[in-house]
This record gives structure tokens, C-alpha cells and sequence, in this order.
């Protein structure tokens, strides 16, 4: 079985040095989407944006895909507009 490398980046860089075994390209688009929700999931707390980015190499540390992911919260404008206004 095929062997992966999925790099994360968001305010750091984690290099995955192991990789994981998976039978095609699905299973890898599965694992990055999974990797991606679990980063937004834990990380993005008490911050107005963030965005994480994979990266996929293969065995022979060729990269073959990237996925990303951006969030933003922010305050509707006419609350903006009132706290500013106090």
C-alpha cells in the first residue's frame, strides 16, 4: 500500500515525517478533509480568522495535493458601527 505525507501549516509547521498507508487518492482526500475539520475544530478558538492548508506528498515526497481552509467571524456591521460610535 502506497504511503502519504500530510504536512499542516497554520501559525506553525508540522512536517509529517512518518505518513500514513492508504490504499488511493480518495482515502487521502478523506484523511486531509478530516485533518482540516480537526484543526478548525480545536485551534481556531478565540481567534477572528484562521486558515489551514495540507499538504500531500507521496512516497517519493512529490507533493500531489494541497487543501485549505479559511475561517472568518466577524461582527455584523451595525455592531461594529454602535461599538465605535460608544
Amino acid at each position: 500500500m502506497p504511503r502519504f505525507f500530510i504536512d499542516t501549516f497554520d501559525s506553525i509547521i508540522v512536517i509529517d515525517e512518518v505518513g500514513h498507508e492508504l490504499p488511493d487518492e480518495a482515502a487521502v482526500r478523506e484523511v486531509v478533509r478530516k485533518t482540516l475539520a480537526d484543526m478548525l475544530g480545536s485551534e481556531h478558538r478565540g481567534r477572528p480568522a484562521a486558515q489551514y492548508r495540507a499538504e500531500v506528498r507521496d512516497e517519493a515526497r512529490k507533493s500531489i495535493l494541497t487543501a485549505s481552509v479559511l475561517i472568518v467571524i466577524d461582527k455584523a456591521p451595525e455592531r461594529k458601527a454602535a461599538e465605535a460610535a460608544e
